[in-house]
């Protein structure tokens, strides 16, 4: 990927398999976010990518995300939740959208649904919340709304580029938690989670892909990377990690993969 005339990304190839969570980690101004961006079809002006993206075997490497078809979009799950959401509009009114154009409800249907999803969430009295602004709700509250609207559109894919960073730690546990529930098995998105925070991504993830100056590091299980780290960034990120997590299996045929 290329940025203003310069190759910030490169060298970089990973595939997600269906229901799998893979982490993406590496320092801040590795170009995690860059890639993050790349995959969702939001790359800033100036931008390009040299590789490819496919999602579902569609490339979308060239798309920006409004132009690409419903079966090779992502879900959206971002650091900056204020930005993600619009304060001037109802937190109902946003969830409602999805179910109303995507998926055909009426509107009472979709009401309900978005009260039903927002229960899935753990969020307190549903019914009152999409009533409510962005602007009147905590981080932690914000941030599940927002993952709400990305398993709102049913994606076989769920980005969540640094989701905790900004938020207490017991928001951050139950957030983790939503993640891991809502992705990860049979019928549900797989998850690429980006962050700096390997005592995250040990307990979400069954691999990882580590970055360092905009090329891939290291990558693979994320137990042996634990157990026998072979980067610097790598036993960087294992000095502040207190507790391990065993990875799972992971299965064939790419919900997305990443080249170049």
């Amino acid at each position: 990927m290329r940025l203003g005339g310069q190759d910030v990304v490169d060298g970089l190839s990973f595939q997600l398999q269906p229901g799998e969570r893979v982490c993406l980690l590496g320092p801040s101004g590795s170009g995690k976010s860059l890639t993050a961006k790349a995959i969702l079809g939001l790359l800033p002006p100036g931008s390009s990518v040299g590789g490819g993206i496919r999602i579902n075997g569609i490339d979308v490497g060239r798309m920006r995300a409004t132009r690409r078809p419903s079966t090779a979009r992502a879900g959206m799950v971002f650091q900056d939740t204020q930005a993600a959401l619009n304060p001037l509009v109802s937190v109902g009114t946003q969830l409602r959208e999805p179910f109303l154009r995507a998926h055909g409800m009426s509107r009472r249907e979709a009401e309900r649904a978005v009260v039903d999803l927002l229960a899935r969430m753990r969020i307190s009295a549903p019914e009152r919340v999409v009533r409510r602004s962005s602007a009147e709700l905590s981080g932690g509250q914000r941030q599940r709304v927002c993952l709400a609207l990305a398993l709102a559109c049913k994606p076989a894919l769920i980005v969540a580029d640094e989701p905790t960073t900004a938020l207490d730690v017991l928001s951050q546990d139950e957030v983790l938690t939503l993640l891991s529930d809502a992705t990860g098995t049979a019928g549900t998105p797989s998850l690429l989670f980006i962050s700096h925070d390997m005592h995250a991504a040990a307990r979400l993830c069954e691999r990882a892909v580590i970055i360092d100056d905009g090329r891939l590091v290291e990558s693979g299980a994320l137990a042996n990377i634990i157990k026998a780290p072979g980067h610097r960034f790598s036993r960087e990120l294992l000095a502040a990690l207190r507790h391990g997590a065993g990875p799972g299996a992971y299965r064939v045929s790419p919900v997305c993969e990443v080249t170049g």
